[in-house]
């Protein structure tokens, strides 16, 4: 008697557990957080104890915690993973940032996204502030004021569901927020895959980074947490910056009789096949020559670096200390450095030539 009601009340209570699991709005996975829309608002403020929210989900946001200068909103609880959270701008102003989180430490890495203006302008707000997962299927970053100080305007877009990447998947980039409709079309994306056919990197908050031009293609170091060039190129064009697109263009080691000019040219990933360059590093009107294994550097200074295999410098941007961000266009093709003001401090527009 005694066992059969033990029986049953086992049954009932994995009932219970399977109904809870199958209406949760939210889940964790190994890869990425989850969030139906349909839960209703969701509002994650800002504090110097961390991160709090109403209406919050069953399953764990936050398992990492925080540090005094990053406080995550989500984060899943293993080194190197990456998190959504507050990053500390100055005294008293935080920015919303994607960053790597060691849990074990306590510590952030370079942030790879911040809430940013049109024009590129990184959106600070009071350290009090918060952000909103709105039942309209929006994210909004509210100041003290009760002011949307940034929001990617998915309003009325159908948007169900919001995502967020812990570390890459198959065929998601890692540390990108996505907003999706109830088809699984993404609306928006904190990290494009094509942005108006546009590369983004920023230089000035990121250690150097050094793509070496070699026979398998072109090697970066520490390299991207998005596709510099997912199409590599040929022997003879070996790409830096591309994409899988024909017709675009793309920055890269041109092949020459002699060695290899840094070279802006069209591009066709369907053939391996280039145009003619438009754009080449010149020194005193003179086409540039590096060879196997020169590098071109992105420097955390803000410039661009053409090295020899010797490490010896052959061109430069000569935009050290004022340039810090760079924009590569492959529509038009054309290269800039812009400094913190978003004043365009050199473009490869100013040196055109064609060969």
């Amino acid at each position: 008697m005694v066992s059969g009601i033990m029986a049953r009340s086992a049954l009932l209570w994995l009932v219970r557990t399977l109904v809870l699991c199958s209406v949760t709005t939210v889940h964790a996975q190994n890869d990425k957080f989850v969030y139906k829309f349909s839960s209703g608002d969701m509002v994650c403020k800002n504090s110097q104890a961390g991160v709090s929210c109403t209406n919050p989900p069953r399953s764990a946001m936050n398992t990492a915690g925080f540090s005094p200068s990053h406080h995550n909103i989500i984060s899943v609880n293993a080194d190197g993973n990456y998190a959504l959270g507050f990053e500390t701008a100055t005294s008293g102003s935080v920015y919303l940032s994607i960053y790597t989180y060691n849990p074990s430490n306590k510590s952030a890495g370079p942030f790879i996204w911040r809430a940013a203006t049109s024009s590129g302008v990184h959106v600070q707000v009071p350290a009090a502030s918060s952000l909103k997962f709105s039942k309209s299927g929006n994210i909004e970053l509210i100041d003290t004021k009760g002011v949307v100080q940034w929001t990617p305007n998915a309003t009325g877009l159908g948007v169900t569901e919001f995502q967020f990447n812990f570390r890459k998947q198959s065929k998601a980039i890692a540390g990108n927020m996505l907003l999706s409709n109830q088809d699984h079309q993404v609306i928006w994306q904190s990290i494009p895959d094509v942005e108006k056919n546009s590369f983004k990197f920023d230089m000035q908050h990121r250690p150097d980074m050094v793509c070496i031009n070699q026979r398998q293609g072109v090697q970066c170091t520490p390299p991207l947490e998005y596709p510099m060039h997912p199409s590599n190129g040929s022997d003879s064009h070996r790409n830096l910056i591309s994409l899988d697109i024909n017709g675009l263009h793309a920055l890269g080691f041109e092949r020459s009789l002699r060695g290899f000019y840094l070279s802006i040219y069209k591009w066709s990933p369907t053939t391996n096949t280039a145009g003619p360059a438009f754009w080449r590093a010149t020194t005193k009107g003179a086409n540039v020559l590096v060879d196997e294994r020169g590098t071109l550097t992105f420097s955390h200074g803000g410039a661009l670096e053409l090295k020899d295999s010797r490490n010896k410098l052959v061109w430069t941007t000569n935009t050290q200390g004022r340039g810090s961000d760079l924009d590569f266009n492959l529509d038009s093709g054309e290269l800039r450095l812009y400094n913190v003001e978003r004043s365009i401090v050199w473009s490869s527009a100013w040196h055109v030539r064609f060969f």
